[in-house]
């Protein structure tokens, strides 16, 4: 029999659509160039031998088999998870007197939070999460199990077999009547798949890794270490994720020149595609190109070109981006304030309320998605403006308030300053030393009195939402830690409870201001103090999983649940 090429199978599922395919290398090897009788030097010879070598060891890639599913993807699950708490839960039920529109605010909240779910359920057997203001200002708890989500998601499971046993059964027999009987009685080649990789958020999902596996037992395909196409007799294989980013980018480029020219200018294929002409150049090509290869500077000029704009697009919708959160965070502010201390001075009446819920409603409306940049900004403006008008009075009492916080610390700065001085000028040090009179070799108790007031204060402003100054108290706070002297072992325990307090505290008010970096380097300082720290891990699992690093936040969360199982939180 003829050996099998080797057959790799590519299920690539994003959030939107999930594509199959199945390609394996060619058999056929690069005809080698006849020998130049010409008398060349020994450079020549060499580099024409290296060319001989590499033309005949490329082999091209050819598809075989290659099928898309258009609607199927990761966000299929936050939808069908989306349409079980909207039925399930009372604050969502029929009937209710709050209705959760998919296109609302309170929708796209609802399936964020479904998604956060899927995210949880991808790691651990059980998930919660908690809706934050969405129901009259109320949270709502959510919680679903694997096997739930399971049973949820039949058919897109269903989808996602038929979709990929198709693809495997289509290329089998494309193998077949290509390859036709062996050297004997045997039958039609086999062909034989050896490698599986998988690509997209939708296969980090075990359920879909389970379909994965279960069609390719159902295909007629073989599979590297069985013996035959039989259910029975296929082995399961390990699914790999060797394809990164890299893969993308060159497979990109190989696509976008699938030619290359050898020392005789004769053309041969990189990537073969059945039903697809040999001769195509690229996938940028329309119908009045010409057949004839594109000149290669004018070709890399037009793709810098098209980089360039499509960097312009994703800057736009950045953009855009910014001054819909600048609208909203208006919104919120404003609607806090009723609940602050000059309330009293804002408009009687619903007016304002009314004003900031058509503000609210345009933000999450067609008109919103479909406007330019330039209207965005001027709904800013006009909102703003607006809200000033509306509420001059409050608003110029908070900035006098704001003015006044200002002039009594910097009076404070000032004082603290003198008093620094004259204690440097006293005792005959330098200025810079006795700027912090807690230099000195204070008792215990002492010091840790000014560690916990730190503490103290830090807590009070993180608790009214000053997380940069909160986390500034909490860095003083640990700057003081260091400064304990002559501890026995039982203050040394003592002041290590102090310091992974405010570090877990400290990673927190990091988070909360969106500076992922520095709360990643604090939960690490963290564990090292104790490395079966629960909350350390569950923070650091947070701050993995906002930076997309899955497999990380996996591992946290599963050393997390074996140090303490009983905890549900």
């Amino acid at each position: 029999k003829k050996v099998t090429p080797n057959a790799t199978l590519v299920v690539d599922m994003g959030h939107a659509q999930t594509n199959v395919t199945v390609f394996k290398l060619s058999s056929e090897a690069e005809p080698q160039q006849e020998e130049d009788d010409t008398n060349n030097d020994d450079s020549d010879t060499q580099k024409e031998t290296h060319h001989k070598d590499v033309g005949r060891r490329r082999r091209p890639m050819e598809i075989v088999a290659s099928a898309c599913h258009q609607s199927l993807g990761a966000g299929s699950v936050d939808i069908q998870l989306w349409k079980y708490f909207t039925s399930t839960l009372p604050a969502f039920a029929a009937g209710c007197s709050t209705t959760i529109e998919p296109s609302s605010k309170n929708g796209q909240r609802l399936l964020d939070a479904c998604q956060k779910l899927k995210h949880l359920l991808s790691q651990l057997p059980e998930g919660k999460v908690t809706v934050e203001n969405i129901v009259h200002d109320q949270d709502v708890p959510m919680s679903c199990t694997r096997s739930t989500l399971v049973e949820l998601c039949q058919s897109e499971q269903s989808a996602l077999s038929t979709l990929i046993e198709g693809t495997l059964n289509e290329a089998a027999m494309e193998y077949e009547n290509e390859n036709g009987n062996g050297d004997g009685d045997d039958g039609p080649t086999p062909m034989v798949i050896d490698s599986i990789e998988i690509l997209g958020g939708g296969c980090r999902i075990p359920m879909f890794q389970n379909v994965i596996h279960q069609a390719l037992k159902n295909s007629n395909v073989i599979l590297m270490g069985s013996s035959s196409s039989s259910n029975s007799s296929k082995e399961e294989m390990t699914l790999s994720r060797s394809l990164d980013d890299t893969s993308v980018a060159l497979g990109a480029a190989v696509l976008g020149d699938t030619s290359t020219t050898t020392l005789d200018n004769n053309t041969q294929p990189w990537v073969r595609m059945k039903n697809v002409p040999s001769t195509t150049n690229s996938f940028f090509e329309n119908d009045n190109s010409s057949s004839s290869p594109p000149d290669r500077d004018e070709y890399r000029q037009q793709l810098f070109h098209e980089e360039e704009r499509m960097a312009a697009i994703d800057e736009e919708i950045a953009r855009k981006g910014e001054i819909r959160n600048k609208m909203e965070a208006h919104v919120l502010e404003m609607r806090s304030a009723k609940y602050g201390k000059h309330a009293s001075l804002l408009p009687d009446g619903t007016v304002l309320d009314e004003h900031l819920q058509e503000v609210d409603d345009w933000l999450f409306s067609e008109e919103s998605d479909n406007a330019t940049l330039q209207d965005i900004q001027s709904k800013l403006d006009s909102t703003v403006a607006k809200t000033n008008d509306m509420c001059s009075t409050y608003l110029q009492a908070v900035k006098d308030e704001e003015d006044a916080k200002d002039r009594e610390m910097e009076a404070e700065a000032q004082q603290a300053q003198a008093e620094a001085a004259a204690a440097a000028a006293a005792g005959g040090g330098d200025e810079e030393e006795a700027e912090d009179h807690d230099n000195r070799r204070l008792p215990k108790k002492r010091r840790m009195e000014i560690v916990m007031k730190n503490k103290s204060e830090a807590n009070e402003l993180f608790s009214d939402g000053n997380y940069r100054h909160a986390a500034a108290r909490y860095t003083k706070a640990l700057t003081h830690c260091a400064k304990f002297v002559d501890l026995n072992p039982d203050d040394l325990e003592e002041v290590k409870g102090v310091k992974l307090s405010l570090n877990l505290n400290l990673a927190l008010a990091y988070f909360k201001l969106e500076k992922l970096e520095q709360s990643l380097r604090v939960c690490n300082e963290a564990l090292e103090l104790d490395d079966k720290s629960v909350k350390a891990l569950y923070r650091r699992a947070t701050v993995f999983y906002e930076k997309k690093r899955w497999d990380d936040a996996t591992k946290d969360l599963k050393k997390a649940l074996n140090v303490a199982p009983e905890d549900k939180a």
